[in-house]
């Protein structure tokens, strides 16, 4: 059955229109401003994670610095280890760092440290480069999230682990001595195998050194 047409108001002569019709057009609206208030917020919380993750490589960046530069006890050497949970702990060891869960990144199988023990593989969400020191190529990664295998070469990508997949598909935070922290996505170039392109810079110059990566539990096999 089809709405009546629209009558005319007996005492002001405005036109009247069926009341489901006002419902109708409310709901409407009220879907409409739904949309336009939840559909930025998915976006809004990446580039949030993003930030978040960038501001911690930052810092943690900015204290192996100024392990680095301490030359009198450093030699400008970064800190080393047979882990990244070892290279950490030499930072709140020396006071370079007073809050452990800058280490920790909210990553499956990851807790909080707690504050005045020592680091756990568990509480670290970052791996490291070691063997840098402050005479190394701009283009060497200090640390960069957990969870990718690095080729240290010219334009290397950055490869999910097997054994420790990275459950961030959006990308990875990175520090780099020269640019300080950026964010490689593999939105950029997209691979089969979740592998994040030109990881390391193809200007990156290794100047004939050998880096390793360290993970949480020590260097990949």
């Amino acid at each position: 059955m089809s709405d009546p047409a629209p009558t005319v108001g007996p005492a002001t002569g405005r036109r009247r229109f069926p009341r489901r019709w006002l419902y109708g057009g409310s709901f409407l609206c009220f879907l409409l401003l739904l949309g336009l208030a939840l559909g930025p917020i998915p976006n809004g919380l990446k580039q949030a994670q993003v930030n978040a993750r960038m501001q911690q490589g930052r810092q943690i960046g900015q204290m192996m610095f100024s392990y680095a530069t301490d030359n009198i006890q450093n030699n400008n050497a970064y800190p080393d280890g047979n882990s990244s949970t070892e290279v950490f702990q030499k930072l709140l060891d020396g006071g370079y760092c007073t809050d452990p869960t800058i280490f920790y990144l909210p990553l499956p199988g990851k807790i909080k440290p707690v504050p005045g023990q020592k680091l756990k593989p568990e509480n670290v969400g970052w791996d490291v480069t070691s063997g840098v020191d402050s005479g190394d190529s701009n283009w060497v990664p200090l640390l960069f999230v957990t969870g990718y295998k690095i080729t240290y070469a010219s334009g290397a990508p950055a490869v999910p682990l097997v054994k420790s997949p990275n459950p961030d598909s959006h990308g990875v935070a990175v520090f780099y001595k020269g640019n300080d922290a950026v964010y490689r996505s593999p939105g950029m170039v997209t691979n089969p195998d979740g592998s994040i392109s030109n990881f390391i810079p193809a200007d990156f110059n290794p100047k004939g050194k050998t880096y390793r990566q360290l993970t949480p539990d020590g260097p990949l096999p």
